[in-house]
């Protein structure tokens, strides 16, 4: 399949629903599942009678989420769970002045300390205090100390500075109509809340035939996008954008080198207590990161929140990961009906593998699995991933 990269416009409020409802409000996610583009080709093609087609087209192609950018030549990207802000003045430090964002002590990445300090650990390092990350901006030559939270959310990085993504959201009250009368139901409310015409969503897509690409364009500006699209929701407009992102072999080598700079500084105040402690890691190191939830399955087919891979006919456990778990449903538009709703792992989760290839010879697996996704319902938008995700090179000091 060829990757292509899609930017979506909003012309009205969108709504892409959440699993769970809370009591009469209907409540938005904060980006673009790949689902909802996904359900508006389906309903594209029932629409001009081809009904018959909806299975073999989307399965020509992957739908991956769409993210609140910046502009349409940035792809913003969501934090992973090992992003780190300070408890008292969270937020980057260094913003774009036209953004009116206040600054804060700066949005940092946990990773690679954490697994230089387990990896350490596990080969018979001891370190003389436990790992414990505290802000470290210093306000008048004072550190300010405060205590690292988890950050969440969406980030871009822009030429003048980093940007966290917020998208506004609006409330509107609807009337529930009676299905037998066609007429408003007494005493039947109900709020919607949708992400308000602003800004733009940025994403991938997967095709095996490029004239795919035309029929999803026809279809997002004549269907709409997300639920309520036959009640004001859902205009948008749709386009192939180019953002500059770098490629994984370049993202997989600086890994590995950041890598081996936290693993030194961490070896070296091992030793400081008699320990033994290598001071170089063996092996090439990769992340995988997941841009969307994912249902995940073990080498024996049942659930699992860990990532196993298929390496070289052997499968894989990760050597350190950070996840929780989520509900993921949805709504099939060619049958009317609710999707089977599993226990998955959340956009966010990181997990780090480690193999004796070398990073050239690693690259075509990689390079395949960023494409394929992981786990079951990746052509919806489920289990998209990226290889050795670049904020991982934010690193805390150590």
């Amino acid at each position: 399949m060829m990757e292509h990269f899609l930017c979506l416009t909003p012309e009205k409020p969108l709504r892409a629903g959440t699993l769970k409802p809370r009591g009469d409000y209907l409540d938005t996610r904060d980006y673009l599942p790949g689902s909802v583009l996904r359900g508006a080709l389906a309903e594209w093609l029932k629409l001009q009678g081809k009904a018959s087609q909806i299975v073999p087209t989307v399965q020509k192609v992957r739908f991956g989420n769409l993210f609140p950018s910046a502009s349409e030549s940035v792809w913003a990207l969501p934090f992973p769970m090992t992003a780190l802000e300070c408890k008292l003045h969270g937020g980057f430090l260094n913003v774009p002045r036209r953004s009116g964002e206040k600054p804060g002590h700066g949005i940092r990445d946990s990773l690679l300390i954490a697994l230089a300090y387990a990896e350490l650990e596990r080969q018979g390092a001891r370190f003389p205090v436990p790992m414990l990350l505290r802000c470290t901006h210093e306000i008048r030559g004072e550190k300010c100390g405060g205590r690292m939270e988890r950050v969440s959310g969406f980030y871009a990085a822009l030429p003048e500075g980093w940007r966290v993504m917020k998208i506004e959201k609006a409330l509107q009250t609807k009337v529930a109509l009676s299905r037998h009368r066609r007429a408003a139901q007494e005493g039947m409310l109900y709020r919607v809340i949708g992400v308000r015409p602003k800004g733009t969503f940025v994403g991938r897509i997967w095709v095996e035939d490029e004239a795919i690409l035309e029929e999803l364009k026809k279809a997002v500006e004549s269907v709409g996008v997300g639920a309520l699209t036959t009640r004001g929701f859902g205009a948008a407009r749709l386009k192939a954008v180019e953002p500059v992102i770098e490629p994984i072999a370049k993202r997989l080598r600086a890994f590995n080198e950041k890598l081996r700079e936290v693993w030194r500084d961490l070896a070296d105040l091992a030793r400081q207590t008699g320990s033994p402690a290598p001071m170089e890691p063996s092996g090439t190191y990769f992340s995988v990161d997941l841009l969307a939830p994912a249902v995940l399955r073990d080498p024996h087919g049942l659930p699992t929140l860990k990532l196993f891979l298929d390496l070289d006919g052997q499968w894989r456990e990760p050597v350190f990961w950070v996840t929780q778990p989520t509900f993921v449903g949805g709504f099939s538009t060619a049958w009317g009906l609710p999707k089977p709703t599993y226990l998955g792992a959340a956009m966010g989760s990181v997990y780090v593998f480690r193999t004796e290839a070398s990073q050239k010879e690693l690259l075509p697996f990689l390079e395949n699995l960023e494409a394929r996704g992981v786990g079951i319902r990746t052509d919806e938008g489920l289990g998209e991933i990226l290889v050795c995700h670049p904020f991982h090179q934010e690193v805390m000091p150590v």
